[in-house]
């Protein structure tokens, strides 16, 4: 009996390491302002530090203290673990993007924070 429960504890405790893995998505390249042109922003999917491809990933970015309403983003996947969108931005400054992705039937969100800057 304590052998039959500790097969099963520890096939448990295996099944519950495997899977485990995350997807990290991280800012990768901030966009820039430029006026009324839009910039390259590009985020990184990784996991275990690899590069995940083949995800759909789209965001809300929102200006952290000050209100000039949302701008969805869908980012375009490069293969290499990089994801690549074109957005104009109103102003340079602190911002937030609430990106959500799939991955494998799976929702994955991350909450990103990044400062833009001028050119």
């Amino acid at each position: 009996m304590k052998k039959r429960f500790f097969i099963i504890v520890l096939a448990m405790f295996v099944m519950s390491g495997c899977g485990a893995s995350k997807v990290d998505i991280t800012v990768e390249q901030a966009p820039v302002y430029e006026g009324e042109s839009s910039s390259e922003f590009i985020v990184k999917a990784t996991e275990a530090d690899e590069g995940v491809s083949g995800l759909t990933i789209q965001a809300t970015l929102e200006m952290a203290k000050m209100d000039h309403g949302v701008i969805e983003v869908t980012f375009i996947d490069n293969g290499d673990g990089t994801y690549t969108s074109d957005v104009e931005l109103p102003m340079a400054g602190e911002w937030i993007a609430d990106v959500r992705a799939d991955h494998n039937g799976k929702e994955i969100e991350e909450v990103l924070t990044f400062d833009v800057k001028e050119r």
